[in-house]
Parts: C-alpha cells; structure tokens; sequence
C-alpha cells in the first residue's frame, strides 16, 4: 500500500472536512510522535482544498516536516510561494498563539484556515500556564473558521503532562491516540492509533489501528473497529 493510499484510509476515517471536526489532539504517549499526523492534515489541506495553512514549530524544525511532506507527495516551499504555507517557530506563548490565529484570520477574511501545532504541552516546558492552554483552545473554539491541530505529549510519570493532556483532548472534537506496543518492539507495527471522536453527548465511537513507520512513509493495519 502507498503513502498516498494510507492517507485516503486516514481520511475516511478522521473526516476532516467535517465542520464538528474542528479540533484535532494528537495525543502522544511516552515515546510515539505525533508529526506523521500532523502532516496527514496537511496533506488533506493542500491536496483537497485550496485553502492556508499556518504551522507552529514549537518542537521539530521546518526542514523535518518538508522531508516528511515530500514522502506524501507534497511540497512546504512551493506552498509557502503560493501563499498557503507558513511556518512560525518563535510562538513561545499563548498570546503568541493567539496572534499567529488572529493574523491568519485576516489574512484570510473569508473561508476557513488551519493552524497546526506542535506540539502543545511543550509549552508548559516553557513556563506557560496549563490554564493558559487551556484558555487558548476556549479561544479557538469561539473562530468557527479555525481548524486547529495539534501534538499533545503525556507520561504516567509526569503529572502535569497527563492533566494537560486530559483537559486538551476533552476540548477537541476528535482524538488521535497514539501509543508504542504494550509488548514492546515488533518487526510489523511500531504502535497503536486510536481514533476517538465524540459523535453524541451519550456514544463515543473509536477505531484502532496497527501502525508501521519506514524510512519511506506508513502503513496502517485495520486491528479493531468498535463502539463503547
């Protein structure tokens, strides 16, 4: 299966062209990132739409994403000269955070508009309140033309981290959980990916996957489709 064929999986099951799909949380736990994630929705965003995409590299570098984006068929340089593309590193705060939206927005006074972040909890690295977050998604939520998504790092031995990661992922409308192997390692699978979105106050529906990363992209093994 191809890169390109993974990522049309992916997005018939993230749907993120739904409008009640707002806010994705990446959430990464102990050692699986969330940056292949990340750039399946800005794939989705150049290759489906015609619409911008403003990236915030709080943690790996634009050079990083550009390698992982011309494995899925995609170029950040070219978008940045076609004006769809930019990346910010120097967004250390929340309202730094809330300046790079609100400039998007009127860059772009109609349509919507993507901001991704990563990661998010490296900000409490950083000193930045965990209400301050917090209040950065309540602020988002409020853009109805702003998509936002972001990495959110938790270890069970970092109490600060869980908290943030539980708070942020109830503020989102989908959850992507992604896990190494309980097991340990595995020629076959590098993890676990579980996507969770809340469809109703009363029914969560999540899926799981298996997947591998190779130097040349992913590949996603259907393990589980289920609803609790």
């Amino acid at each position: 299966m191809s890169n390109v064929d993974v990522l049309e999986q992916l997005q018939l099951v993230l749907r993120p062209d739904m409008s009640d799909r707002r806010i994705v949380c990446i959430e990464e736990t102990d050692t699986a990132k969330a940056d292949v994630i990340l750039s399946f929705y800005m794939w989705y965003v150049f290759t489906k739409t015609d619409r911008p995409v403003c990236m915030i590299g709080v943690r790996d570098t634009y050079g990083h994403y550009q390698n992982i984006g011309l494995k899925f068929h995609y170029n950040l340089l070219s978008m940045f000269n076609q004006k769809r593309f930019a990346f910010i590193e120097s967004a250390v705060s929340v309202d730094s955070l809330v300046d790079c939206a609100k400039d998007l927005l009127d860059k772009h006074p109609t349509g919507v508009v993507y901001m991704v972040v990563d990661d998010i909890s490296s900000l409490l690295l950083l000193g930045v309140k965990f209400e301050d977050i917090v209040g950065f998604l309540a602020f988002v939520k409020r853009q109805p033309r702003l998509y936002i998504v972001f990495g959110c790092w938790k270890h069970k031995a970092d109490e600060s981290a869980k908290r943030l990661a539980s708070a942020v992922s109830h503020l989102s409308d989908i959850r992507v959980s992604l896990a190494p192997l309980v097991t340990g390692f595995s020629n076959t699978a590098t993890g676990t990916m579980r996507i969770t979105t809340h469809e109703s106050f009363y029914r969560i529906d999540d899926v799981s996957y298996l997947y591998k990363l190779a130097d040349n992209g992913l590949k996603l093994t259907l393990n589980s489709g289920t609803t609790r």
